[in-house]
């Protein structure tokens, strides 16, 4: 059985400018929930484009269901755009049902489907409302809405809890867990690391244009995040050498700050870091294994960037 997705050496430019995205490979498999991670300006937006056929890679290709994109497969798969694509004139359900009649759903069928993607994002009983009465989160749902009306294979969601208030992001999260559970496979795009720790099957990590790692989270730990990680953030002026750091591997280094990796359990080294700044130190942070150390090793840029 072909994979849902395939994208292969996806190069793309404008003009004579250096490449937004170069040599970018990975596969989704049919039922995962694959995590696209990268910061702003990695190329991730570009990437959907072509994804979606929007912008047509420079050098490389991408196959749907282990065939070019064409009409019959476009229709096979839902966009949520980090953009709010709603129609403010119309309520809730008549913008779910554009939605279906863009893919080709009329009659009984899209007004079943209608029903059933409002049940499912909890906005069945404020139908009669049109989206500028509705919070945040609310909007963000019928978002969700209007990409799924059409039953696809795939959903790709990009960024689909900016924004939102605790009850909402947990209601969206939960929403996606099930659209696995039923089989639809997802591409979830988004820079919020609980997020993808949470929902993917795999994780793909996106820099400068450059694909740089993929795998499951376990894999991504066991290889690119063995030790933790402690970030100074020290006062303007301070250096620092090696000297200072008792022996660690130094990952960054920079005006007023610097990283480290520590091996798990050796607080007391913290500590001697700690001390031997004194009182120089402004910021003390702990990053222990998880996925934003993998996402800093590999891209030297952490979450605040």
């Amino acid at each position: 059985m072909p994979t849902a997705l395939e994208c292969r050496n996806v190069s793309f430019r404008y003009h004579k400018r250096r490449p937004v995205l170069d040599g970018v490979t990975f596969a989704v498999e049919r039922g995962q929930i694959f995590g696209l991670l990268g910061p702003n300006g990695a190329g991730k937006s570009t990437l959907v484009k072509i994804l979606l056929g929007l912008n047509r890679a420079g050098e490389g290709s991408v196959t749907w269901f282990g065939e070019p994109l064409t009409t019959r497969t476009r229709r096979r798969i839902g966009y949520v755009p980090q953009d709010l694509a709603l129609l403010y004139d119309l309520s809730a359900h008549d913008n779910v049902r554009f939605f279906g009649r863009l893919n080709g759903m009329s009659g009984k069928h899209l007004e079943e489907r209608t029903r059933t993607v409002l049940d499912f994002v909890g906005l069945w009983d404020e139908r009669g409302k049109q989206p500028g009465e509705y919070s945040g989160g609310m909007k963000r749902r019928l978002n969700i809405a209007c990409g799924i009306v059409h039953d696809p294979d795939v959903v790709i969601m990009d960024e689909p809890t900016v924004g939102v208030d605790p009850q909402s992001r947990n209601h969206i999260l939960e929403s996606i867990e099930t659209l696995r559970d039923q089989g639809t496979t997802v591409v979830y795009i988004s820079h919020y690391m609980e997020e993808v720790e949470r929902l993917c099957t795999t994780i793909g990590v996106i820099d400068e244009g450059t694909y740089l790692c993929g795998g499951t989270l376990e894999e991504l730990l066991h290889a690119h995040a063995p030790e933790a990680i402690v970030d100074l953030e020290l006062t303007t002026g301070t250096t620092v050498d090696a000297d200072d750091l008792a022996g660690l591997e130094i990952l960054e280094q920079r005006s007023g700050g610097v990283s480290v990796s520590v091996p798990e359990g050796q607080l007391d080294v913290m500590r001697l870091i700690a001390d031997r700044f004194d009182d120089k130190v402004q910021r003390f942070t702990y990053i222990p294994p998880n996925l934003e150390q993998v996402f800093f090793r590999l891209t030297k840029k952490a979450l605040r960037d």
